[in-house]
């Protein structure tokens, strides 16, 4: 098994026609069905399930296609890191959880742009699972987590910013009028929370002994989709503030929590890992705007 035999087989799972991907990518359809045969053999397990109109993945091939696509894309990366010159060039990718307390990062990645224009910026969300995944294999430079996170293993630049929590919720709704939420104000009525923040019990030490009075009607993983269910009423979110800013037509208005509730920042690298010259000049421009304390956006 090689590379190319990987590229055969993404494309075939893609175009799900042997013929298509034969099309694609330059080559006869008896090669690629005699490739596949041998990569079966070579598995020990059938990965298309093959019909007259479309070409299949088995719950095998489905797996496999995703550890293809993950291969394949690290070869890419590696071999353009290798044939990069000596200026800066490449791409830096970067898994973020949801947050808007980024402003020293966003300035520290402006600041490289004007410096190296041939750089590309990749940036993708996901929870802490998905960050750690994208990490550990690879396919991605530098992980942002927001909240309380394990970073053993991990270089990691804490930022001063903080992000600070509140609640969405109807303006109708039982809180109207206040200007901010406590503890008490959210005994019985319905909640929703981000799985990962409920999971690591974040908001244990600000509730105190209510935690267990408290009505979590459900969890999510992207706050978008939280935000439309609660401006239908199913239950108020606990949200980071920033990350969504509701609209007058949305109904709903975000109140922080009081006292206060703030959580932390981190920017983090696999310090194993060999960075590139692009990335190492990443990381030394967001200390700069890391001490470049109260420091406005552009």
């Amino acid at each position: 098994m090689d590379i190319r035999v990987l590229r055969y087989f993404l494309a075939a799972a893609e175009e799900e026609s042997i013929t298509g991907a034969a099309q694609r990518l330059h080559v006869t359809q008896p090669t690629l069905s005699r490739q596949f045969m041998d990569l079966e053999e070579e598995l020990g397990h059938e990965l298309f399930i093959r019909s007259n109109r479309k070409l299949r993945l088995t719950p095998k091939g489905e797996l496999f296609y995703e550890r293809a696509r993950a291969i394949v894309n690290l070869f890419e990366r590696t071999k353009a890191e290798i044939r990069a010159e000596d200026e800066l060039t490449g791409e830096i990718r970067i898994a973020a959880g949801e947050t808007p307390a980024l402003a020293s990062l966003a300035r520290a990645i402006a600041r490289l742009q004007k410096e190296a224009p041939k750089v590309k910026f990749h940036i993708t969300s996901g929870a802490e699972s998905e960050v750690k995944s994208e990490l550990h294999t690879g396919l991605t430079d530098f992980g942002v987590f927001v909240g309380i996170a394990d970073t053993v293993g991990y270089s990691a630049i804490k930022l001063k910013q903080k992000d600070v929590w509140g609640i969405l919720t109807r303006k109708d709704g039982p809180f109207a009028g206040k200007t901010h939420v406590e503890a008490s104000d959210l005994i019985g009525v319905p909640l929703m929370t981000s799985e990962q923040s409920h999971l690591r019990n974040e908001f244990d030490g600000w509730l105190n002994d209510l935690k267990n009075d408290l009505n979590i009607v459900g969890t999510f993983n992207l706050l978008y989709n939280a935000y439309v269910l609660a401006a239908a009423g199913v239950g108020h979110v606990i949200a980071l503030g920033g990350v969504i800013n509701p609209t007058p037509e949305s109904g709903l208005v975000w109140l922080p929590l009081h006292p206060k509730l703030e959580c932390d920042i981190v920017v983090a690298w696999d310090r194993t890992r060999h960075l590139t010259p692009a990335a190492e000049r990443l990381i030394a421009l967001l200390k700069e705007e890391e001490n470049r304390v109260g420091s406005p956006m552009p």
